[in-house]
């Protein structure tokens, strides 16, 4: 983004002609134009940010600035960001076809259809922007402008943008959110023309990639756009910094006058908006890599419901590549789905019309490199959420037999249940050929042998980075062969083809609060492929669960 020193404000003009250079060519390649708030937390909240792309192909377009929706088609963002020169010389400018392209996280991409700069721009002087869309945004409450006053020394501020973490790291694409306290600007940087704060490591700072992002500012009329983010003095964006935002009180007439009528809107194109009945939207925040090579989630879907969307926005560089894939029913993979976001970029989008009822499954993968990846998803019309009807909604975790991505199980809430840390120690574990686990399951106060086995069920789930094999004895099931209440003592005998030999379970005389568990087996499917380095025992006796990470160094010895 702009993050300039005044040495580095020729270079943000120059950047600015690279961008303006790719948005012309649609061409991938690395803009320096690009980054997230340094010291900010990842956020899939102000659904009204979006990201200004280079190029009009989604399936190849990468970061150049952040922007906000400020009317139903109308993007605020900084003038640095799409203009190489003055505002004299960017007058009226309209991006070749294919040049670019705007995506906000709960409506996809939208094409622009022109570009208007403030007339007195001069790097950082009404570093504004107005971006014209060819569409409305729809399930997008566009943000207000602060039409109150310039926003006073101390004035606590949050920052949105999908810049950098960290000058090294150079993760454009994830949406960060962080908080800021404006203070006196200094180092040549009018008070009149600019919002300024400092960071000395505590709150957060924006760097490169955030810029046009609103710095957001409560002054009585709720949360609006105070500032669009223009520079700073430090090159890296860590501390010490002078940072400075245009100020959009000084810029409101020129804004709304461009924006022609367009501002002021609660919602768009007869679609509620998410956080108003009839639009509900989730997020996720997941890391990919060669530990993690995909990521799975899951939503409900309510029955009426006219439309699903859902967006992927992952960590960029030249050496990542996520994809995206949906399916209704049942998890889906690169060669089964409903809907998939392929691609080298880093930016996807799903939509559904009329989608079944019940669970959808998303999957971020991995095609090459590693970081960060966001997934949204939002739900359009469908009728409320019933907990206990079987089927389900938005809001549930689970809901009778449609479990979703619950592995535990699920509980009278409709949410999964909740697995301790602390009950289980799995003494040994062997995975293949021969299946042996001992374990203890236990509290102090007995909580856990207060269920007998045969009536409650059992779950044990063995579970790594990329794989889970499930072992689930139904309750009152038929397998038990053993049942002594009396003694503490319970064995259960492995269906055919499961691979499962047996399931011991027997109270511990000299600790009478603690089961003994023991499971023995032969080639059970799937233990094969499981990973000792990042196994998790998760073991689910009725509606009690505790899990334990295995420690490796515990692991079997196999000669080879």
């Amino acid at each position: 983004m702009g993050r300039t020193s005044p040495a580095r404000a020729r270079l943000t003009r120059a950047l600015a002609a690279v961008a303006l250079a790719v948005f012309a060519a649609g061409a991938r390649a690395e803009s320096p134009v690009t980054a997230p708030i340094v010291g900010g937390t990842t956020t899939t909240d102000f659904p009204a940010v979006g990201v200004l792309l280079a190029g009009a192909d989604p399936a190849s377009a990468i970061t150049n600035c952040t922007g906000t929706l400020v009317g139903c088609r109308t993007i605020l963002t900084a003038a640095h960001c799409v203009c190489p020169g003055t505002g004299a010389e960017c007058q009226g400018m309209v991006p070749p076809p294919g040049a670019a392209i705007v995506f906000f996280a709960h409506a996809g991409f939208v094409p622009i259809e022109r570009i208007d700069v403030h007339p007195d721009y001069v790097f950082p002087v009404a570093d504004v922007a107005v971006v014209r869309l060819a569409a409305d945004v729809t399930a997008v409450a566009p943000l207000g402008l602060n039409d109150v006053a310039t926003p006073p020394f101390g004035t606590s501020g949050t920052i949105v943008g999908f810049g950098w973490q960290s000058h090294t790291a150079r993760d454009t694409g994830v949406k960060r959110v962080g908080a800021i306290t404006t203070a006196p600007c200094s180092n040549g940087i009018s008070d009149a023309t600019s919002v300024c704060w400092d960071y000395h490591g505590a709150g957060a700072n924006t760097c490169t990639g955030d810029s046009g992002g609103p710095l957001l500012v409560d002054l009585g009329t709720g949360l609006r756009v105070a500032g669009t983010t223009s520079g700073g003095f430090s090159p890296t964006c860590l501390p010490t910094d002078h940072s400075y935002d245009a100020n959009v009180f000084l810029y409101r007439d020129w804004i709304a006058t461009t924006a022609a009528g367009d501002l002021g809107t609660s919602g768009c194109g007869g679609i509620p908006a998410v956080g108003q009945p009839g639009a509900i939207a989730t997020g996720f925040t997941g890391d990919l890599g060669s530990a993690r090579p995909f990521g799975l989630d899951s939503i409900g879907v309510a029955p009426g419901t006219s439309e699903l969307r859902v967006s992927l926005q992952g960590a960029e560089s030249a050496l990542t590549d996520f994809d995206l894939y949906v399916r209704g029913g049942a998890p889906p993979d690169p060669g089964t789905f409903d809907c998939r976001a392929t691609g080298p970029g880093q930016y996807g989008f799903c939509r559904i019309t009329s989608p079944a009822p019940g669970s959808w499954y998303l999957r971020a993968e991995q095609v090459r490199g590693e970081g960060l990846y966001q997934i949204v998803a939002t739900t359009i019309g469908g009728e409320p959420s019933v907990c206990g009807n079987g089927v389900r909604e938005p809001g549930e975790r689970c809901d009778g037999a449609d479990t979703g991505t619950c592995t535990t199980g699920c509980d009278a809430a409709c949410s999964c249940l909740q697995c301790t840390e602390t009950d289980l120690d799995v003494r040994q574990i062997v995975l293949s050929p021969k299946l042996f686990i001992t374990a203890a399951l236990g509290d102090e106060v007995g909580t856990y042998v207060a269920a007998d086995p045969v009536s409650a069920g059992v779950a044990l789930d063995l579970i790594d980075a990329t794989h889970e094999v499930p072992i689930v004895i139904p309750p009152r099931d038929p397998g038990w062969v053993l049942a002594n209440p009396r003694r503490g003592r319970y064995r259960w005998r492995g269906a055919p083809g499961s691979g499962v030999k047996r399931v011991l379970f027997r109270i511990k005389g000299k600790r009478p609060t603690e089961w003994l568990v023991t499971v023995a087996g032969k080639n059970v499917p799937g233990t094969k492929a499981l990973d000792y380095q990042t196994l998790v025992v998760r073991l689910a006796l009725g509606d009690r669960c505790s899990e334990r990470r295995f420690h490796v160094e515990n692991a079997p010895r196999i000669p080879r």
